[in-house]
């Protein structure tokens, strides 16, 4: 069975025959001529043979942007001297897109080091609407004047290519996101994209509904979306199929011309280990990049590194071979899925005070995978764990069989609230 027909089997197809939309020919396994092999429709220009890098378009302006990108999240647990030599090394093996968010301002002068002798070449997602606090932290801002602060201080140390980004930052709940707009913080980064200070107007999310509206506002050139198999899938009554809001979405970016660049596609770390992967057996990070690149709109995989090695597990998809990343042998066995494991699908709900039961676990796990920013995001939930009143209603509704409360006061204690 092909990449396209297991998505498809996995509810894709219908999504698409009722919107009728999306190119799956071209997403989904079959390629243009003269593309390099594995399904993949860009160019390689760095490298040589199975090594060299890919290349899909932003469709809006048909740049070239790298299937892998570097994510500078964690790098401050690096060395001034080791995060330079990271990013130069990714820039110069190919890769040509950097997501610029992180946990702290700490080592902005190092990437910005590594990143100068490529600077031209390079795409940097900026993330407007994030700023630093006195002790160098990252926090969010709706404010319009300290959002342009920021802004403008990155482009001091960064610099810019003309190709950038200007992405409104971490908007997933409806009343943010009319904040945002109604404190001007898109109409600067419509002026921006006009003056040609950046070339593209983004945003990053992970709620469906919230993409829907700014893909809705037709400026949206690109955004980043957390996407992976278990964000994806739902559970049914004919076993897991993937969540049909999340495939409508992947169509109609894709029909608008709307890039993705993904994070969290390895999920935090998780799908890489048989013991936390929520299906019973760990992918490799070839097969969690092939798996998003299959979606309709997906450009890049922005990889988090936070050192040498990982990066260089990030190139592990360039290097390997059509059979190394395929991954229907573990996501086509559906009763792999491990009885306990949270998948985030939320059939928990609704809890009877408005406790977003998969938001909580999803970015609990992802704080215990280090990931930097997953405490900022847990923190922005209206309700936390220990706001658990211990009514039992969302463990019968579960379907893996997820001690629901149990968690609930493990997480508050580990997170404080």
């Amino acid at each position: 069975m092909n990449r396209r027909t297991f998505l498809k089997s996995l509810g894709i197809g219908a999504v698409g025959a009722a919107l009728g939309t999306a190119n799956y020919d071209k997403l989904l396994g079959g390629m243009p001529a003269g593309a390099p092999s594995g399904g993949d429709w860009g160019v390689g220009s760095a490298g040589s043979g199975a090594a060299k890098m890919l290349y899909r378009p932003i469709p809006h302006m048909g740049q070239q942007v790298s299937v892998v990108s570097l994510g500078v999240g964690s790098l401050h647990e690096s060395s001034d001297a080791e995060i330079t030599r990271i990013v130069d090394t990714a820039l110069g093996s190919g890769m040509n897109l950097v997501d610029m968010i992180m946990p702290t301002a700490g080592p902005m002068e190092a990437i910005a080091r590594g990143m100068k002798p490529h600077r031209q070449d390079t795409i940097a997602q900026f993330h407007l609407g994030a700023t630093y606090n006195m002790a160098g932290v990252t926090d969010r801002t709706r404010d319009l004047v300290e959002a342009k602060k920021a802004f403008e201080n990155d482009l001091r140390v960064y610099g810019t290519s003309g190709s950038d980004v200007a992405m409104l930052h971490y908007i997933d709940q409806d009343d943010d996101y009319d904040l945002a707009l109604n404190n001007g913080l898109l109409d600067y980064a419509v002026k921006l994209k006009q003056e040609g200070t950046i070339r593209y107007i983004g945003f990053s999310s992970h709620s469906v509904g919230i993409c829907n509206r700014f893909l809705d506002t037709g400026l949206i050139d690109i955004f980043m979306f957390s996407l992976n198999p278990a964000y994806d899938f739902e559970n049914t009554s004919e076993g897991l199929r993937v969540a049909e809001e999340r495939a409508a979405l992947y169509a109609k970016a894709e029909k608008l011309g709307a890039a993705i660049t993904v994070m969290k596609c390895y999920d935090g770390g998780k799908l890489l280990s048989a013991s936390d992967s929520p299906f019973g057996k760990a992918m490799t990070t070839a097969q969690c990049v092939q798996y998003c690149l299959d979606w309709p709109a997906v450009a890049s995989c922005v990889a988090g590194v936070k050192n040498m090695e990982e990066l260089q597990a990030s190139f592990g998809y360039i290097h390997a071979t059509e059979a190394e990343r395929h991954y229907d042998e573990i996501l086509g066995s559906m009763a792999a899925v491990t009885a306990g494991s949270c998948i985030y699908c939320n059939h928990c709900l609704p809890c009877p005070v408005s406790i977003n039961i998969g938001d909580v676990f999803k970015y609990y796990d992802l704080a215990q995978n280090g990931d930097g920013l997953a405490r900022e995001h847990y923190d922005s939930l209206s309700r936390h764990a220990s706001d658990c009143i211990h009514c039992g209603e969302c463990e019968p509704r579960c379907p893996f069989h997820v001690k629901i409360m149990e968690g609930m006061d493990r997480m508050a204690k580990d997170m404080g609230r």
